[in-house]
């Protein structure tokens, strides 16, 4: 995108004459003449006229300065640079004939040739503002910023309405991370030419990189004005208005960027990561793909293949476009460790925890790998190290931003003994359920526990922990959270590291959650409506954006819990009408609903339902966690890798002494998981529980 500018086309040295009299005034208009055939667009012609000229008199400087300049012209360098090499051995004291040649050394692609010609030309003339502009344009070809940096500032201080050389200097100057000095740069640019459509989307550049997306997406803006069909501008402004947040948008933008350049792979990758974003991985997908069609060696557009593919459940097309992507750039880090995600999901966990491992090697600071490496390494058992990893999470891009600020020194595992603590809310219900199970742990070794939940878990919890005081989640931290009383603050899941460290250190609490034990009565007189069928609360889906899709099923594949002597219970968030209803036409059993319980809305009154079962059938959701904390007898389905606190190679839970664990044995295959369920449920000596602890 670097300007440059023609030459002048002015020479030096001698003229066409110089034989004298007759013979010296026709070489003279012999000269002229070329002279006008150049410049009224007849090359050939004026090239005929020279090359006469040359068979009378051979290489007169001014001769060769017009061969050149029709050689340049006509796109042939090397015949350029021949005839300005003999110019300038005549004429060596010519800037104009050095500047030429400079010119065309470079357009050889001879940068550093170029540079010294340059600096000839610099050195007899030292205020041409075009000699230092295009000795700074070499230098840079030449891979010598500073250098270059310097010869633009000097440009524009011997020629302050140089815009070209403004221009330059500003994109050199933001390629070197100086984002403030190429923003004025190119203001000065866009001031001294209001009409060019290019300098605003660079101005747009660099203050984005500045952090003022403000005048930078108004820059954006300016140069859709005057350049509407600058497929960059609506590129920029697009990346400008994700940033932003503005979805919708940005998305906008890209497709018209993509409308009026096709082939611009960039435009093709941010799209799709947009699309990604907004939940459509499959549309995102066609979008990488064609960034790819157009850039084959294109690893970023790799890597995102591969995330959509992984977020389509494509996990084997996934893993080879990753592969592709570190072919390309093997020391990925990102990719790395969304490889790792992707062979963990297709269980192979050696493989994926080598892959998070070289991932953080490649890049240290990288929080999503650690995080991720620290999830695999806990689903594995290797729980003091996995801990570890596991903290990283909090300066993950999806956490940092919702980390909220608490005064105490955090807790590094001291003896809490007579000490006050703060446990903070962990970002999922069932996150915090499962970490909850550990709040006994410091009541027990003396602790006074200010508890930090999500406001519809409170009431459940105050009647759980007794002595605990527990504060409702709020954006901004409760005053109860802030005490300068408060000793130390630790995250629920941060308790993990210092109350989990091995498997036995688990204790063997058969529960730690309390329901309403009237509620609970009165659901499970009104369910079992006077029979004495086995109360089987059911809940099939997890809308867990990450890994929601690989642990659901659909209802109707629990048909084959529909048997006689059991009453189903709908236990699942959200409307399940649609599915009841097809189920029930399918098998002619009934499913009850109990329309007054909203998870959503009231866990507590979800706790007294899911109390009043006999057994819970569940993926792993927040019913799974619910059933297991309050010591029902809990069976949770699992895909083949699963949070890391189901563990591997087991089916029972050191969190929750109540599960059983039934396990695919192929990634994707629910039948054979609830056939074992199915046949569990007619184990005679599965009975209804009379009452609950």
């Amino acid at each position: 995108m670097a300007r440059k500018r023609k030459s002048s086309g002015r020479g030096g040295g001698q003229t066409a004459g110089g034989e004298g009299g007759a013979a010296s005034a026709s070489l003279e208009q012999a000269f002229a003449e070329a002279v006008a055939h150049y410049r009224q667009g007849r090359p050939a012609e004026a090239e005929r006229a020279l090359a006469a000229i040359q068979r009378r008199r051979k290489d007169l400087p001014e001769v060769l300065h017009l061969l050149a300049l029709i050689a340049l012209k006509a796109g042939r360098a090397a015949d350029a640079i021949a005839h300005l090499t003999k110019a300038v051995a005549a004429v060596p004291g010519s800037a104009e004939l050095h500047h030429l040649l400079g010119g065309a050394l470079r357009k050889a692609g001879r940068s550093a040739d170029a540079v010294a010609a340059f600096e000839r030309s610099v050195a007899l003339s030292p205020a041409m503002a075009e000699a230092h502009y295009n000795l700074a344009n070499a230098l840079k070809d030449d891979g010598r910023a500073g250098e270059a940096i310097a010869h633009y500032r000097r440009a524009v201080e011997l020629k302050p309405d140089f815009a070209d050389a403004h221009f330059n200097l500003g994109l050199l100057l933001r390629q070197a991370g100086r984002a403030g000095e190429a923003a004025a740069a190119l203001a000065e640019a866009t001031r001294l030419s209001p009409r060019d459509a290019e300098a605003f989307v660079a101005l747009a550049n660099a203050l984005a990189d500045g952090g003022d997306s403000a005048r930078a997406l108004a820059a954006c803006e300016r140069a859709i004005e005057l350049g509407p069909g600058l497929a960059q501008a609506h590129f920029n402004r697009g990346n400008l208005l994700r940033r932003a947040g503005r979805h919708d948008d940005a998305i906008a933008s890209f497709r018209q960027a993509l409308a009026i350049d096709p082939a611009l792979a960039e435009a093709h990758n941010n799209l799709g990561e947009a699309l990604v974003n907004y939940g459509d991985a499959a549309e995102a997908a066609e979008h990488f793909r064609a960034a790819l069609a157009v850039r084959p060696d294109m690893a970023v557009a790799l890597g995102n293949l591969g995330n959509a593919e992984a977020a389509l459940g494509e996990l084997e097309a996934a893993v080879a476009s990753y592969r592709r992507a570190l072919k390309i750039a093997p020391d990925g880090a990102k990719v790395l460790t969304s490889l790792g995600h992707a062979l963990q999901e297709m269980g192979k966990l050696g493989e994926a925890i080598a892959s998070h491992r070289r991932a953080v090697a490649a890049e240290p600071d990288l929080a999503a790998a650690h995080f991720n490496l620290g999830e695999a390494l806990l689903l594995t058992g290797r729980l003091e190290e996995g801990w570890r990893e596991f903290e990283w999470r909090w300066r993950t891009p999806e956490l940092d931003e919702k980390r909220r600020a608490f005064p105490q020194p955090p807790w590094r595992g001291e003896d809490v003994a007579g000490k006050t603590m703060l446990v903070t809310a962990e970002q999922g219900v069932g996150d915090e359920i499962l970490y909850a199970g550990m709040v006994p742990d410091l009541v027990e070794r003396g602790a006074t526990v200010v508890l930090e939940c999500a406001p519809r878990l409170v009431p459940l919890f105050r009647r759980s922990f007794r002595g605990v005081t527990c504060v409702g989640k709020l954006d901004v931290p409760a005053a109860e959270t802030q005490s300068t009383d408060i000793d130390f603050q630790v995250s629920a899941g941060g308790l993990g590291q210092w109350l989990r460290r091995d498997l036995e250190s688990f204790p063997r609490r058969p529960s730690y959650l309390v329901a309403d034990a009237a509620k609970r009565a009165a659901l499970r007189d009104d369910y079992k409506a006077g029979g004495d069928d086995l109360l089987v609360g059911v809940s099939w889906l997890s809308k867990n954006r990450r890994v929601g899709r690989q642990k659901s099923m659909t209802l109707a594949e629990l048909m084959p819990l529909a048997v006689p002597g059991v009453t189903l219970v709908d236990l699942q968030y959200g409307d399940t009408a649609a599915e009841r209803q097809a189920f029930e036409k399918a098998t002619g059993a009934t499913i009850v609903h109990d329309g007054t319980v909203d998870q959503m809305a009231d866990l507590d009154a979800f706790a007294a339902q899911v109390a009043a079962m006999d057994v819970v059938v569940t993926v792993s959701n927040t019913a799974a966690h619910m059933a297991g904390a309050l010591g029902v007898p809990v069976w949770v389905m699992l895909h083949v890798a699963p949070l890391n606190c189901w563990l591997l190679g087991r089916d029972d839970s050191p969190w929750y002494p109540s599960a059983r664990l039934f396990r695919q044995t192929r990634a994707g295959a629910w039948g054979d998981v609830v056939g074992r369920v199915a046949r569990a449920l007619g184990d005679p000596t599965i009975r209804p529980r009379p009452s609950i602890a």
